[in-house]
C-alpha cells in the first residue's frame, strides 16, 4: 500500500467519536491525549486500545519555506507500509493545511480487548465521563494506517481552533501597540 491509498484509507475509514472540548492554545503548547480503536484484522472479534498523545507546538505565522516537523508517526508495521517524516509533509501539503509547527506523537499504551467497536467505544467514553476528562479525544481507525488517523485527528483539531488562534493573536498584537 503507497502512502496515497494508505491517506485515502485514512480518510474514508477514520470516525471521529469525541473530540477534544477545548481549543488548542495560541500561545503555549497543547498536548492533545487520544484513544484509536482499531478492529484486529486477524481476529475477527477483537479490538485494539490505543492510547497516546500528540504535543502540538503553539501555532506560528505561515511563512513562505517553512516546514512543518512531525514524529512519531512514520511507522506501519501491521501493514509493512514504512513512511519518512517527508512523506507525511507531502501528504498533508495536498491534503490539508496545517501551520507550521511541530506535531509528535507519544503513543501509551496499547492492548488487546474481545468484542466490537461498539461495545469499546462504550466502555472507553463510560470511563472518561466517570473521569470527567474533556480533553481526550476518541476515534475509530483501520489497524494498517492507524497513525495516519491520529494525524487527521489532530488535523481536525487545528481547523477547529485556528479562527480563534488567529483572533487572539490579532488581539494580543494590538493590546501590544498599546
Amino acid at each position: 500500500m503507497d502512502m496515497e491509498e494508505a491517506f485515502r484509507l485514512a480518510q474514508t475509514d477514520t470516525q471521529f467519536i469525541r473530540i477534544r472540548k477545548n481549543l488548542l492554545y495560541t500561545f503555549g503548547s497543547t498536548r492533545l491525549p487520544y484513544v484509536c480503536l482499531t478492529a484486529r484484522l486477524a481476529d475477527e472479534n477483537g479490538i485494539i486500545v490505543r492510547t497516546g498523545e500528540v504535543m502540538a507546538e503553539k501555532p506560528q505565522i505561515a511563512i513562505p519555506g517553512d516546514q512543518i516537523s512531525f514524529e512519531g508517526f512514520g511507522d506501519f508495521p501491521s501493514s509493512g507500509l514504512a513512511a519518512d517524516e517527508g512523506d507525511f509533509a507531502v501528504i498533508l501539503a495536498r491534503r490539508i493545511s496545517m501551520p507550521p509547527s511541530k506535531y509528535v506523537n507519544k503513543s501509551g499504551s496499547e492492548k488487546c480487548e474481545s468484542g466490537t467497536i461498539s461495545e469499546a467505544i462504550e466502555r472507553v467514553m463510560n470511563r472518561l465521563d466517570g473521569e470527567n476528562d474533556v480533553r481526550t479525544g476518541v476515534f475509530t481507525a483501520p489497524e494498517q494506517v492507524w497513525g495516519l488517523s491520529v494525524l487527521l485527528y489532530v488535523g481536525s483539531q487545528v481547523a477547529r481552533s485556528a479562527p480563534s488562534n488567529v483572533q487572539e493573536h490579532l488581539e494580543h498584537l494590538r493590546f501590544r501597540r498599546g
